[in-house]
Order: structure tokens, then C-alpha cells, then sequence
């Protein structure tokens, strides 16, 4: 797994797959996600929506892993 270290993203793609995000900071981002090959650790999210992949809606637990899944807001089907 690749790790990445205070980077900040603005107004960007993010592919999540295969990657530990650590101190990140998301801005305005569309996070892709299509497997549960990922962490993170100390990240912001601020305006980012996530593009779950359909085969990832399948598993119910994936949802506790987001930041919005509180409110289910910015959460949308790939």
C-alpha cells in the first residue's frame, strides 16, 4: 500500500484504492472508491463527495468509514 503524507488536494479526482492517506487535506473533491483497499488517518474533507463503485455498496460497513456517512450527504453511486 502506498502511504501519503500532508498532501493537500483542491478541487480534484482522488482514487482511494490502494493507498493510506495520512494527514491529508481534501477540498472540493470527488474521493473514488471501488474497493476497501484503503485507510486514512488524520484527514480533512471539506466540500468532497464519494464515488462509491457499485460492488462496494454492497458491503454495509463501508459507510462507517466515510466522514459524511453521519448524514449520508455527498455520498453518491460510480
Amino acid at each position: 500500500m502506498e502511504y501519503i503524507q500532508n498532501k493537500q488536494y483542491k478541487n480534484e479526482d482522488v482514487y482511494f484504492d490502494g493507498s493510506h492517506y495520512i494527514g491529508c487535506s481534501f477540498t472540493n473533491c470527488t474521493i473514488h472508491i471501488s474497493s476497501l483497499r484503503f485507510n486514512y488517518d488524520r484527514c480533512t474533507f471539506m466540500g468532497s463527495k464519494f464515488k462509491l463503485s457499485p460492488k462496494v455498496l454492497l458491503l454495509q460497513n463501508v459507510y462507517s468509514l466515510l466522514p459524511s456517512s453521519i448524514t449520508g450527504k455527498n455520498i453518491v453511486q460510480a
